[in-house]
């Protein structure tokens, strides 16, 4: 996987410690994406830290075949903004590779019980000879 950062408004410091803390995160969106191909997937991260409210706001933008996944956070510590964009854009590919897999493809429940309900209310046929 492809992997490009973005920095705004962060110092020499703070910017080494962003991208040491989320290389050691990517390890688990790795382990999701192992039936791409490496040049297939391409994953954006950038960071932007807002002054005057003492606060980063974390986005995850991950590129696959077919599909673009986005991922954003924010709070006053970056390791949580990335923990929380990190959890969100997990979540958002296994439903991608659910969909893939056609393990959504079920019928709804809803829809099991209108069928239901109305042979319960249909008058039976009878047969005639």
């Amino acid at each position: 996987m492809e992997t490009t950062f973005f920095y705004k408004n962060l110092k020499a410091e703070e910017e080494k410690n962003f991208f040491d803390y989320a290389n050691e995160k990517l390890a688990a969106i790795e382990s999701l994406l192992t039936s791409f191909a490496d040049d297939a997937k391409l994953l954006k991260i950038s960071i932007k830290k807002f002054n005057k409210h003492d606060a980063y706001s974390v986005e995850l933008f991950l590129t696959l075949p077919a599909v673009n996944l986005i991922a954003r956070e924010a709070s006053h510590a970056f390791s949580k903004a990335i923990d929380q964009a990190k959890d969100r854009l997990i979540s958002q590919i296994k439903k991608h590779i659910a969909q893939l897999r056609k393990d959504r493809a079920h019928r709804s429940i809803r829809h099991g019980e209108t069928i239901t309900a109305k042979l319960k209310t249909s008058e039976p046929t009878s047969v005639q000879n």
